[in-house]
């Protein structure tokens, strides 16, 4: 197969973890890129010795035709491009979050259903980390599934741009930072059924980078309750207002939990040894005994966004971060607003069929004694 080509559109610090993994495939080829500003987008192209350059992604599609683009606009600029390119049977990655408005979510899918072309939305959890929790996540090595724990908390982000305005941004952690958090949970455990929520904005007078006074009118401080058809619930939390920076994620069975922190796995299993098969480190976790530090196993594929991407245009394979699993993670987050805003819990109505097996006796525990 000849190249893969593909077009950027938003030539921001985002788009450039893509060029490097572009840059790192001999099968793969960026065609042009394509910014709100044309210099901008000369600039991004000259940087990478990219051909073309534009301001219209419209005109960029019809002239150029790309096998795919990828689109790391600011967030409420995410829709109107990709369907733009679904339309026209262009395959699209597309940053996180989705959209801003579980409307345009809903569109994008609809787009690359009815074009038939692939829609890959990030986050991509698949990691070598992620693969290893997911093969310990059954209960002949924890037990029954309980319940889980996710977070991704951070002080805020530095820079003083459009994340802190509400009018460009069109929301804050919500969409910015739980959206990865809560993508881990729903791609490990499959679609849940309810979710409930608070969500507020706690530090409005923000001091960022270089000491600059910042007005923030965006959502800051977010805690989400999600529960399955199945009764088992988590707490997913974001918040720009830590001194530290924290992403983990708990998943608890009845005889052993399993924990997914940076690119470690650890499982508690106080109960029986830890499974033979995999290489294991004996340790004390969070002043637990009984734990083991998992590591991946050599031939875990860790594939980079572009790889991803890529491999599935080649191969005609639906993205393991789908539209239709994002459109779930994405109703959960806009829900979770209406619940916030309500007080009342808000029932999902999204679907979506995980690309692993997802055993429905591991989430079964009424049906005997655990």
């Amino acid at each position: 197969m000849s190249a893969v080509r593909l077009a950027m559109v938003g030539c921001g610090q985002i788009s450039e973890r893509f060029f490097r993994q572009a840059a790192a495939r001999d099968d793969v080829t960026f065609v042009a890129t394509c910014a709100r500003r044309l210099e901008n987008a000369e600039r991004k192209a000259r940087e990478h010795g990219v051909e073309r350059w534009y301001d219209d992604y419209d005109r960029m599609f019809d002239e150029l035709r790309p096998d795919g683009v990828v689109v790391t606009t600011p967030h409420s600029v995410h829709a109107a491009p990709c369907i733009s390119a679904l339309r026209r049977g262009i395959h699209v990655l597309n940053e996180k979050p989705m959209a801003t408005s579980f409307a345009d979510c809903r569109a994008m899918v609809d787009a690359a259903d009815a074009s038939g072309a692939l829609l890959m939305c990030l986050p991509l959890d698949h990691n070598p980390a992620f693969l290893t929790l997911l093969m310990l996540m059954n209960e002949a090595v924890i037990g029954k599934f309980t319940g889980a724990e996710a977070s991704l908390l951070i002080p805020g982000p530095p820079r003083d741009n459009w994340y802190y305005d509400r009018s460009v941004a069109q929301g804050g952690a919500m969409l910015d930072c739980l959206v990865y958090p809560l993508s881990r949970l729903i791609s490990l455990l499959g679609p849940a059924r309810w979710v409930t929520a608070r969500v507020n904005t706690l530090l409005p007078k923000r001091v960022v980078a270089d000491g600059k006074r910042v007005n923030s009118d965006v959502d800051d401080n977010v805690t989400l309750i999600v529960e399955w058809e199945t009764g088992q619930q988590a707490v997913v939390r974001t918040l720009w207002g830590t001194s530290f920076s924290r992403n983990d994620t708990v998943v608890y069975g009845r005889k052993g939990t399993l924990w997914l922190s940076g690119g470690s796995v650890v499982l508690h299993s106080p109960q029986q040894p830890a499974p033979l098969g995999v290489p294991i480190e004996p340790i004390e976790w969070q002043g637990f005994r009984d734990c083991y530090r998992i590591a991946p196993r050599p031939e875990t594929p860790n594939e980079s966004h572009i790889d991803h991407f890529v491999n599935c245009i080649c191969a005609g394979e639906t993205p393991r971060c789908n539209g239709q699993l994002q459109l779930h993670v994405h109703e959960i987050l806009f829900a979770a607003y209406v619940a916030a805003e309500t007080g009342r819990t808000q029932e999902l109505t999204t679907s979506f069929e995980p690309w692993h097996t997802v055993d429905r006796e591991f989430f079964d525990t009424r049906s005997d004694y655990v």
